[in-house]
């Protein structure tokens, strides 16, 4: 009888998280990914202008695209499906971290070592590294597929040190070169924090829960919750393009039709000024 009302409660739970998990799935499909699709666009425009947001934001966001294919049922979803969705998911999952790495180095060395900074985001405009980065997630998701979980769980835990020293090294540097800093550099101290952040809360418990499921020690309330977690991410990463601008006027200003309005509106005010001319004339 007890174990009977045990089932029952486990179903019971099962089926409240999966129907979260639904919810939670139709508003990061339905905002989220109009909200990528902006910032991409927005992002295209802010490349080629005087101030250049780094490419590694716009992998960013294409890697959250793969996170809407294929998501696993918070319940009973599992790393270890053979299932080519469920992988491609996951895929996306590894990709949004090693970007978010790759952002964090970046504006590492423009804090900390400017005199790096040109030299290094150049070498990373190279199609080797371009592909290197998208290449590093499979050889990742490998050691899944291939039930190596431990290593798994502990190559998805080795950018946590890398996040947490760039953050707390650049932060050193704009203390001690407090009076050359610029706006610049405290934004990208912000955007280090942000990420840093969002790795630690979206991703460090599902790292954990394979960690642990690799132990032979299950926690299943936090498996339930890693997974939602999981499915945020979408929702967080188009805003972070904020940060790698001036402010949400420069990212209006990218948009082409702002853009034409505000060409438009000079022509409009001097047609109007004409017109009222030529009426004053003719009186």
């Amino acid at each position: 009888m007890n174990i009977g009302s045990v089932n029952n409660n486990t179903n019971n739970t099962d089926t409240t998280f999966d129907r979260v998990a639904e919810v939670i799935g139709w508003i990061t499909f339905a905002v989220g990914l109009p909200a990528i699709g902006l910032a991409i666009y927005t992002m295209k425009n802010l490349v080629k202008g005087p101030n250049p947001v780094p490419v590694h934001v716009i992998s960013l966001l294409v890697s959250d695209i793969f996170s809407f294919i294929g998501r696993p049922q918070a319940a009973t979803g599992s790393i270890l499906s053979a299932d080519t969705a469920t992988l491609i998911f996951y895929f996306g999952i590894i990709s949004n971290i090693t970007f978010m790495v790759c952002i964090a180095q970046e504006r590492h060395l423009l804090v900390a070592y400017p005199q790096c900074y040109g030299c290094c985001s150049k070498l990373k405009q190279s199609s080797i590294i371009s592909l290197a980065m998208w290449g590093a997630p499979s050889a990742v998701l490998a050691l899944a597929v291939f039930k190596y979980l431990f290593w798994f769980a502990v190559a998805l835990l080795t950018p946590f040190p890398f996040l947490l020293f760039f953050f707390l090294d650049s932060w050193r540097a704009l203390l001690c070169f407090r009076s050359t800093s610029t706006a610049e550099k405290k934004r990208s101290v912000g955007i280090q924090a942000a990420i840093l952040t969002n790795y630690t809360v979206l991703f460090l418990p599902f790292i954990l829960n394979i960690l642990l499921e690799s132990l032979k020690e299950e926690v299943r309330y936090l498996g339930l919750i890693a997974n939602l977690l999981l499915y945020l991410s979408p929702l967080v990463d188009p805003f972070l393009y904020i940060f790698m601008t001036k402010g949400p006027r420069e990212v209006v200003e990218s948009l082409l039709c702002c853009k034409n309005k505000l060409s438009r509106q000079p022509e409009t005010q001097t047609v109007v000024t004409l017109s009222e001319t030529v009426t004053e004339t003719r009186l």
